[in-house]
């Protein structure tokens, strides 16, 4: 922090604190030196402060990795990287924006958002395709069926599973089990998604 007092920058060497609910400092000194008196007596003094605030800005970043535009349940996974990935704006109103000062230097700003972007596409990939299992039944033995097999409709005829899914997930048949005895064949069925990040 530094002060004018009407014909030179001087740097403030005395007690201040800062306020907490604003931006802004509070000169806590019991006494100030005479040049900063003689400057407000003079209406010349100005300070001129050099802070980092933290504000309500945050990284942030969606990626969809399974249903779109789907009747079926869509789960949000939260994931908080608070201290990997940075984000650094100086403020417009700083004189260290966009300044050409050759002894100031570029202004420190960090913008990390496409390494986030990688991140959460990272996590996506490794996480498990499979979105849900069900078990079916069948009253007769299915010799046609087989494994990796798409299932795209019901009985009737209507495409059942396509109501509950999206463009990009396919239901597979992961598990084929005849049952002889009881004249059935039990299928284990998948849906999965088809990664498209």
């Amino acid at each position: 922090m530094s002060f004018d007092d009407g014909a030179n920058w001087w740097q403030y060497l005395y007690a201040f604190n800062n306020l907490l609910d604003e931006c802004g400092i509070w000169l806590s000194s019991d006494r100030l030196d005479v040049d900063s008196w003689v400057a407000s007596l003079k209406g010349v003094l100005k300070f001129r402060i050099t802070a980092s605030v933290v504000s309500d800005e945050r990284l942030s970043c969606i990626v969809a990795d399974g249903p779109v535009d789907s009747a079926a349940p869509v789960v949000e996974h939260i994931i908080t990287l608070p201290r990997q990935f940075k984000y650094r704006n100086v403020s417009g109103q700083s004189v260290f924006a966009n300044s050409s000062d050759g002894s100031i230097g570029p202004p420190d700003e960090i913008d990390d958002t496409e390494a986030l972007y990688e991140s959460v596409r990272k996590r996506a990939r490794l996480r498990s395709n499979v979105i849900e299992s069900f078990d079916v039944k069948t009253a007769y033995l299915a010799f046609d069926c087989q494994l990796g097999d798409t299932v795209t409709c019901g009985v009737d005829g209507r495409d059942l599973l396509g109501l509950r899914s999206d463009s990009r997930t396919v239901s597979l048949i992961e598990r084929v089990q005849m049952d002889f005895e009881n004249q059935c064949t039990n299928l284990k069925i998948i849906r999965t998604r088809r990664c498209q990040l």
